[in-house]
This record gives structure tokens, C-alpha cells and sequence, in this order.
């Protein structure tokens, strides 16, 4: 499929996001997604295509206007305050670049929006998900290979809170098992180390083993997880083909339909919340830049912790006397 041309105006930002801040292609994409919509509005709204002049005579009142008719379009409140950061970031971007003397897009507030993460798998779940076998196989069973496999990347998501892409790029390099870490390249082409468990580090073990014997001619680095059709022993797993493992392990097991990979990186937090680990100590094992993006996890575990009291303390609702 053929990524949409992007227009001469967000160009150097285009290249920008991709060279200099090293987004994942699907970020940057959407950045220019937002922008287009943004230069579509303002060509409907003034009648003229918006140059480089023009931008710098931007007002807040115009980015106003640009809320204004998000909203009428009914959009939700995340998409209108997304579609907002991006136009504030790319006149950020010429502001700090001399284009334009100001930034009329930081006087204007974002929406606000509820407190939204997915709901986590809870333990006995991600228990079930974890150490229940795959689903029986008639036709076509699959590889001890890649029973192996599967079960060490369940382990790993949960077990480290990794991304489906981050777990998809590691290579065989990356690991550390005699110190029991993995190497993890994430957002922004930023390097952290995980730890990796017990019980984790045993599946991962099992499935390189199998691995060996079944492509004794790979040799040196390569990806740690390849797909079940990869020859050579050489071809990367993608995301979409672990999404599609949590969908098969979720029907199997009739787990909650919103279990994918990323529910999985929320209940490594939100179980190593609850069991009393540090907030920082979270914060660098999910590779949050910002302490505030980790402290969503305090917020519904203190909303956790009031549903307990209501149904549990004989005077939570007691009416006063």
C-alpha cells in the first residue's frame, strides 16, 4: 500500500520527525495525517491554500477555529487533542527554527479527556493465558518450534512490558541470559535494559534450543523471533502475527476480548503496582520518558483500591448523621 504524498509545507517536518527524533514510520504517518486534515480546514475555512506567510499571521482564534470544527464533526475528544499536539509540534518546529516568531497553538488548551487505559488482564488471566496449552490442532499441528515460541513471547510481553514492536525487533544479541536482561530499543530509538524472570528466561531457553535443531544452518545474530514460514530461520515475526496469537489464545480461553499484546504490557505494571514496586523502577522497565505517563497506573489502582473499600468497609456507605 503506498504511503499518501506529503504536501511541500510539511516536508522538512516530515524529515525532521523521521531523521531527528527517529519516530517509527507509523508515528510520523500520523503526524502527517493530522497536519493534512489541519491544511485541508484552513483552505476550506479562508478560501487559499496556506503558505509559509500565512502561517506566521496564525492566531490562537484560528486554532480555535480549527477545534471548533473538529468538534462539529463529532469527533472524540482524544482525536481533537491529538490533531491540536501535532499542530502545536509543527509550528514548534518552525518557531524553533526561525520560520515564525511565535506559536499560536500554545495559548490555546487541549481538550480534556477521561482517564482511558485498557482494561488489564487481571493475575489468575494472565495466569490462564500464560501456562494453559496452546488449542489442539487437528490439521496441520504446529511445530514443537513454535509451541515454544509462542509460549516465550506471552512470557516476555507480560514478563518484561514489552511493546509488540519492541519484542519484534529484538535480535538474538540482545539478550543477556546469564544476567537474566534483555536489551530493548524503544520509542525514539531509545536503549533500556529489562529484566527478565524466571519463568521467562526458562521458555526462552526451551525455544532457542528447539530452534537450533530446527534451522541448524542459521548461524550469528539474527531476529530472536522468526515467523512459522521463515526458511532459513531468518525471518522476522511481525506484530500483526502476535496479535493474531493473543486472538487465538483468547478465544481458546475465553479471556476478555480486549486481551492483546499491549493489555499485557498494562498488567505488568499495574500487578507490579499493586504488589508495591517503585513508580520509577516502572517507569524505566516500560521506558516511559515522562514519570506523569507511568502514574496512570496510580490513579486506577487507587480506583481499585476505593471499589474494594465501598463494597467492603461497613461504614463506606453509611449516610451521615
Amino acid at each position: 500500500m503506498t504511503e499518501p504524498a506529503t504536501p511541500p509545507l510539511l516536508e522538512p517536518f516530515r524529515r525532521y520527525l523521521q531523521s531527528e527524533q527517529h519516530l517509527a514510520p507509523r508515528t510520523v504517518l500520523a503526524y502527517m495525517g493530522d497536519l493534512t486534515t489541519f491544511l485541508a480546514f484552513w483552505q476550506q475555512h479562508s478560501g487559499t491554500a496556506l503558505t509559509l506567510e500565512q502561517v506566521a499571521q496564525l492566531r490562537p482564534a484560528d486554532m480555535r477555529a480549527f477545534l471548533a470544527h473538529a468538534y462539529r464533526a463529532k469527533l472524540a475528544r482524544a482525536t481533537v487533542q491529538r490533531r491540536l499536539a501535532a499542530v502545536r509540534a509543527w509550528l514548534h518546529f518552525l518557531e524553533i527554527g526561525g520560520v515564525i516568531n511565535h506559536n499560536p497553538a500554545k495559548l490555546v488548551t487541549s481538550p480534556k479527556i477521561g482517564l482511558r487505559l485498557p482494561r488489564a488482564p487481571n493475575e489468575e488471566e494472565t495466569a490462564r493465558l500464560l501456562d494453559q496449552p496452546p488449542p489442539p490442532k487437528e490439521q496441520n499441528p504446529q511445530p514443537a518450534w513454535v509451541v515454544a515460541r509462542d509460549k516465550a513471547i506471552l512470557e516476555l510481553l507480560y514478563g518484561s512490558g514489552l511493546r509488540v514492536s519492541e519484542l519484534c525487533q529484538m535480535d538474538d544479541w540482545d539478550l543477556q541470559m546469564e544476567n537474566r536482561e534483555a536489551r530493548v530499543l524503544g520509542k525514539g530509538e531509545k536503549e533500556r535494559v529489562v529484566p527478565i524472570g524466571t519463568p521467562c528466561a526458562n521458555a526462552i531457553s526451551d525455544y532457542l534450543q528447539l530452534r537450533r535443531q530446527t534451522f541448524p544452518e542459521r548461524s550469528g545474530n539474527g531476529p530472536l523471533f522468526i515467523g512459522v514460514q521463515a526458511k532459513d530461520g531468518k525471518e522476522r515475526l511481525n506484530p500483526r502475527q502476535v496479535q493474531r496469537l493473543l486472538q487465538q489464545r483468547r478465544r481458546w480461553l475465553n479471556l476478555p476480548e480486549k486481551t492483546t499484546p499491549h493489555t499485557l504490557r498494562h498488567a505488568f505494571a499495574t500487578h507490579l503496582l499493586q504488589a508495591g514496586a517503585d513508580l520509577r523502577a516502572i517507569q524505566e522497565m516500560l521506558g516511559h520518558s515522562s514519570l506523569s505517563t507511568t502514574q496512570r497506573y496510580t490513579h486506577l489502582d487507587q480506583a481499585r483500591l476505593m471499589r474494594v473499600y465501598d463494597a467492603a468497609h461497613p461504614r463506606a456507605k453509611k449516610p451521615p448523621p
